[in-house]
């Protein structure tokens, strides 16, 4: 045995322990932890380092944590490096005892409209408060024009749930669930849209750092799992049936105002007038292009494929998945082919309806006019001459 060897048994046998019993691993922790506290605490470690065994290093890696004294804590870890320099195997020190952690705050929750006619619908951020309550964020968006409005306040879950039923009693506006994050995202892009400023109702970064501090997430409609993308074999198929969207009751107040579609009812009533007479052929040709024009600029594509994606969400989440794949199906071949907008059937039915609805009743007003009108117009007088030559029967 080497001097060291001789001092550090001799030290153990003046602190009552058995050199070979602790080389053994036939002492625990528990009677050698007392020791360390004392005034030979660094000096027992020092002694432990000196027994080269996989059972002392044991002991070692135990009372570490025990030891009150840093000197002690120090000495202790030399000894474990004297063992690993001399081939002792150490195990791995023990994982630290899990902390008792704060509960995570109760994640906040999201509520999405379906859209108005105009693009206008309403995204609620509901953010549990610790002391009780919510801070509700309720905001009107208009696509694409951005946010409309945006107000805050604290209620409770109740107060909360009450106004939701409210609104769906006196409006027939349902709001549902949607991934907050997701609809923060859209209030982000909505309040720079609508020119990022500091207005009171139109600043939404001013009330955002009470729901979250974390960057937003880039833009885009919430997606539901509840229905798969189509692929580009399914997609014929349900675009050919997308006329069908118009009776679900999101879609069923899908009209332009009145005054955006008054110029293109006023040329295909134009044409009725004109002093031109046309084939049936290049009349039909010639709606057919003001339909066109009267699409793009009605329902502009990139605007629809957005607000279709979105209520394809709503769609689907409220059971009418052929229908939410309907309008996901639009919604794709919109971006990817805007200029073939009026060979889709719904946008054909969308501007046909607005504009239809509009020259029945300009066509009925016009007859009225006509028949209390003492001047009769060229292009009248021409029909109706025409008319009733062709009426006649040779003598």
């Amino acid at each position: 045995m080497s001097a060291r060897g001789e001092q550090a048994a001799a030290t153990l046998v003046r602190l009552g322990l058995d050199p070979e019993a602790v080389r053994a691993g036939r002492i625990g922790a528990e009677a050698v932890a007392p020791l360390l506290a004392g005034a030979d605490g660094a000096a027992l470690a020092a002694a432990l380092g000196e027994l080269a065994s996989a059972e002392v290093a044991a002991l070692l890696l135990a009372l570490e944590p025990r030891a009150g004294e840093r000197a002690v804590r120090k000495e202790i870890r030399r000894a474990l490096y004297r063992l690993r320099q001399r081939g002792v195997p150490v195990p791995a020190p023990p994982a630290p005892a899990a902390t008792a952690r704060t509960p995570a705050a109760p994640e906040a929750e999201g509520f999405l409209s379906p859209f108005d006619g105009r693009g206008d619908r309403l995204i609620w951020v509901v953010r549990p408060l610790p002391s009780g309550g919510s801070f509700l964020v309720a905001a009107q968006l208009n696509e694409p024009e951005g946010l409309r409005d945006v107000s805050a306040g604290e209620a409770s879950r109740k107060q909360i749930r009450a106004a939701r039923q409210k609104l769906e009693a006196d409006s027939n506006l349902r709001l549902v669930a949607a991934d907050w994050r997701t609809l923060d995202a859209l209030l982000v892009e909505a309040h720079a849209r609508a020119g990022g400023g500091t207005v009171g109702e139109r600043d939404y970064l001013r009330l955002r750092s009470r729901l979250t501090s974390e960057p937003p997430r880039p833009p885009a409609e919430p997606v539901s799992t509840r229905v798969t993308a189509p692929s580009a074999e399914e997609s014929a198929a349900l675009i050919s049936g997308s006329a069908a969207l118009l009776e679900e009751p999101e879609l069923r107040s899908w009209f332009p105002p009145p005054e955006a579609a008054a110029p293109f009812v006023a040329e295909i009533a134009g044409l009725r007038d004109s002093p031109l007479v046309l084939s049936r052929l290049a009349e039909e040709e010639r709606v057919r292009e003001i339909l066109g024009r009267a699409a793009r600029a009605l329902f502009p594509p990139a605007v629809l494929a957005r607000r279709l994606a979105g209520t394809a969400y709503l769609l689907a989440e409220t059971g009418r998945a052929l229908a939410a794949r309907r309008a996901l199906a639009v919604a794709l071949v919109l971006g990817a082919r805007p200029a073939d907008a009026m060979e889709i059937p719904l946008v054909a039915a969308l501007v046909e309806r607005a504009v239809g609805g509009l020259l029945a009743q300009a066509t009925a007003r016009t007859e009225e006019e006509r028949r209390g009108a003492l001047v009769v117009t060229p292009g009248q007088f021409l029909r109706d001459r025409a008319s009733s030559r062709r009426g006649r029967t040779p003598g």
